[in-house]
């Protein structure tokens, strides 16, 4: 039995992969270790599997300078548009770290198992809750149709590299300020406890501010955390589809 190829879906296939196999890599939810290598694998193995004709067919040249020029910019384009999606949840987790240093928390930092980093407990919450949400909100349906996307905009991985960094700027900017409004609730509580506490100091200063400092803050936090991880759904939804309109700006024919 003799299963013939077409040597130009063959070299699609393989661009596919590659450019998928580092979009894996670095895209939320795919890229946590939680997510057994084999499944990341096979993801990229189907969508090269789907996407390798169509690719093949844009194939002008297979010589050897040519062919790695070509998976050079495969990789670059699948980091890119992973990378901007990356952005979008590490603003997430950051609303959370910003919490967790006004009150304090951050000093009782750990290594996450599953990232391999340090993580602050609201922080990692946050990123948590996060990657629910993007499964509840079939976001990950809209990652994948991002990246299935591109690849038609750009089969060969065409990307505009001064409009990259442009684009980026304004992107991590735009999160900066969601990571802001997010927390803004509990910050908000936290800035009118810490002038409470100050004109208490200054009235009772046999008390131990410090200690008492903490409690306040920390029940604070609890109290009116429930308002930040409402707002969470709907920001998530609308930073993850500007994100990806963002990424997509990027790629050129």
């Amino acid at each position: 039995m003799r299963l013939l190829i077409d040597p130009a879906t063959l070299v699609g296939f393989c661009l596919v992969l590659v450019r998928a196999a580092a979009w894996v890599m670095i895209c939320p939810p795919f890229n946590t270790p939680s997510i057994p290598p084999r499944v990341r694998v096979g993801v990229a193995v189907s969508i090269a599997l789907v996407l390798g004709n169509q690719v093949g067919k844009q194939v002008e040249s297979i010589e050897t300078a040519s062919l790695v020029a070509m998976l050079f910019a495969q990789i670059l384009a699948g980091f890119t548009l992973g990378f901007f999606v990356y952005v979008i949840f590490s603003a997430i987790q950051s609303a959370g770290e910003i919490i967790d240093l006004q009150v304090g928390y951050s000093l009782g930092g750990v290594i996450d198992p599953l990232s391999g980093n340090n993580s602050t407990p609201i922080g990692r919450l946050h990123q948590l809750l996060g990657v629910a949400i993007l499964f509840a909100i079939n976001g990950h349906v809209l990652v994948v149709r991002a990246f299935i996307r591109s690849v038609e905009m750009a089969p060969m991985g065409g990307i505009d590299t001064d409009r990259v960094a442009e684009t980026l700027a304004v992107l991590v900017a735009t999160l900066l300020a969601a990571a802001i409004e997010i927390a803004l609730p509990v910050l908000t509580a936290l800035f009118c406890a810490e002038v409470a506490l100050g004109f208490l100091g200054k009235a009772a200063p046999q008390l131990n501010i410090l200690v008492i400092g903490f409690a306040v803050k920390s029940l604070l936090a609890f109290a009116l955390l429930g308002a930040t991880l409402v707002l969470l759904p709907e920001t998530v939804d609308s930073l993850l589809s500007r994100g990806i309109r963002t990424a997509l700006e990027v790629f050129t024919g």
